[in-house]
């Protein structure tokens, strides 16, 4: 590979004159006409961030829960997690390089700086870079997602490196491949592709659910549904569905909402992507996903909304009184956490003693929810800062760390040693039978979740495995607690680094005055809870509220927001 060939390839796919790309939680996110040039670089920067590990990085062509203009890049670190924050940086200064001999540039001072040798420097006769960095490159089912994906081959190539081609995958999937592939097991490493995915589940699935699976019966009508929102997501868990069932491992489900990659090249299909369907429809508009559920045919029934790339997940149904009832990543987190718990309880004294249990929630997440883990379950409750990064950084402080955002994104992290300990405590003897029973089911649940990022398909067989095992409806789960009525706003400001918040965003700090207020107003309210956060990507304050009842609860909002306004320099009409 020579700096001419590389040159010759940036200067085929130039950056955009005036347009500044961003790094965000989810990566870059853009319309996918103008993002050629960002996949060219961001192959490049893959493979360099591959050569400093020497492991295996990878790099998923998906743009989630937007529309189906869109496209973009997440870029997964060798631990099956987001890519470091100090690459994050690395990133927007390749993306945002003016021209094809600036990017160079910015190459070559990204190598420096982390002290690797990528083969650019021409006066270097051997360039030594170890067998086990690589690419993993996967996409969504976007129409323009194969070309795309194709110009990170191309990159990557040019270097002279090693790309896998998994083609398409959903995001969680591609993380669970490159977290197996960095492992110093023969035998994970042995898993990092599709086919090892499902087979983890499938095994997974069966030894949580022991006796309580069902057997295969045709005739019997699906009680989950899945509204994939016309996303990768849907023909995937068809596949690990299939699997289940080939080993007589009866999940009832069916898929509705759900398109091929070829059938997703017609227009009129993929427009339906994202398009009032999916979970992030659900979730933040709280309505039933179009022309998905029949009201009166479905009521009591089971759904579940995947979010395009299938990292989220909530669940709803229809109530007998034909309204719908939202479960969202809250809910999600409480059914685990109590089945968690519940399993912990059980251990011989000496291990139940010995580990930690920590539930992570955001300022957003409802405080229903918080007081049922913190006063029913007994378990600690930090808050974090928006975003599942934020989350996943606190969470893995326990041996058992339980993180979900109210919009589904969220996981179980299990501590290595917790898992070799159990392991171990397994095979001993004088064990009773219900101290057996819950070690097999704490190791099977930590197999089944998929511990390197939110996973839609992984967090529904748990929710599905824990509902049978312990025979609760939907409507039962919904009632384990009742969320508080709340309510979301946004006003427009002239400069939304004026507003300074603590670290969790529960409180401000800046302007001085304005937390003051807040509580002042807040403390009129019974349970009553407000906060006001900067928007991480437009002039704007975001405030949430929650009370007694939907009328309070938007009262409070309110006033929360004219506060705001009057206090942080609100822009435009008062609200």
């Amino acid at each position: 590979m020579s700096r001419s060939a590389l040159l010759s390839l940036l200067g085929k796919h130039p950056k955009p004159v005036d347009h500044v790309f961003s790094y965000g939680t989810a990566g870059f996110r853009e319309k996918a006409a103008i993002l050629d040039s960002v996949f060219v670089r961001m192959g490049v920067l893959a493979w360099m961030r591959a050569v400093e590990k020497g492991a295996a990085i990878g790099l998923m062509v998906t743009a989630s829960h937007n529309q189906v203009a869109d496209n973009g890049i997440k870029l997964v670190d060798p631990d099956g997690g987001m890519l470091d924050p100090t690459w994050e940086g690395h990133a927007a200064a390749l993306a945002n390089a003016p021209t094809p001999e600036a990017a160079l540039s910015a190459i070559e001072n990204i190598a420096k700086t982390v002290n690797i040798n990528i083969g650019l420097d021409e006066s270097v006769s051997i360039v030594q870079i170890k067998d086990t960095a690589k690419v993993f490159v996967a996409r969504d089912t976007r129409p323009h997602s194969s070309k795309l994906s194709k110009l990170v081959l191309a990159a990557v190539s040019c270097l002279g490196g090693t790309v896998h081609d998994f083609g398409v995958l959903t995001t969680p999937q591609l993380h669970f491949c490159v977290q197996h592939q960095n492992s110093n097991n023969p035998e994970d490493q042995k898993l990092a592709n599709e086919e090892g995915y499902y087979s983890k589940l499938v095994a997974s699935y069966q030894q949580l659910v022991g006796e309580h699976f069902k057997r295969y019966d045709p005739n019997e009508p699906s009680k989950l549904i899945i509204d994939a929102g016309f996303g990768v997501g849907g023909e995937k868990f068809k596949r690990l569905v299939n699997k289940l069932n080939e080993t007589h491992v009866y999940v009832d489900v069916s898929v509705r909402n759900s398109a091929t990659a070829e059938e997703m090249l017609n227009e009129s299909v993929a427009s339906k992507l994202n398009n009032g369907v999916g979970a992030e429809h659900v979730q933040k508009q709280q309505e039933l996903p179009k022309d998905t559920v029949d009201t009166m045919n479905d009521r009591m029934v089971r759904f579940a909304s995947f979010d395009g790339d299938a990292d989220r997940i909530v669940y709803f149904y229809i109530n007998e009184q034909g309204e719908m009832v939202l479960l969202d990543g809250d809910k999600i987190a409480s059914l685990l956490a109590g089945f968690i718990k519940q399993h912990f309880d059980l251990l011989p004294t000496d291990l139940k003693t010995k580990f930690t249990i920590g539930a992570v929630q955001t300022a957003y997440a409802n405080g229903a929810s918080m007081n049922y883990l913190k006063r029913d379950m007994n378990l600690e409750v930090p808050l974090a800062k928006t975003g599942v990064k934020y989350l996943h950084h606190i969470a893995v402080k326990f041996d058992v760390g339980i993180y979900f955002e109210a919009n589904g994104h969220g996981t179980v992290l299990f501590k290595p040693s917790l898992v070799s300990t159990l392991e171990n405590a397994a095979t001993s003897e004088g064990l009773t039978d219900m101290e057996s029973l819950a070690i097999k089911r704490i190791l099977a649940l930590s197999k089944l979740i998929n511990q390197a990022t939110g996973d839609a398909m992984a967090d529904a067989l748990a929710v599905e495995a824990i509902l049978h095992i312990e025979k609760m409806s939907i409507s039962d789960w919904s009632k384990i607690y009742t969320d508080l009525p709340s309510r979301q706003l946004k006003v427009k400001v002239k400069d939304r680094t004026a507003i300074k918040t603590i670290q969790d965003e529960s409180k401000t700090t800046a302007p001085a005055d304005l937390q003051p207020k807040i509580d002042e107003i807040v403390s009129d309210y019974e349970n009553g809870r407000a906060f006001v956060r900067p928007s991480g990507t437009e002039d704007v304050v975001r405030i949430y509220a929650e009370a007694t009842t939907q009328e309070l609860a938007d009262e409070l909002a309110l006033k929360i927001c004219q506060a705001a306004y009057d206090m942080a320099g609100g822009v435009g009409d008062r609200p």
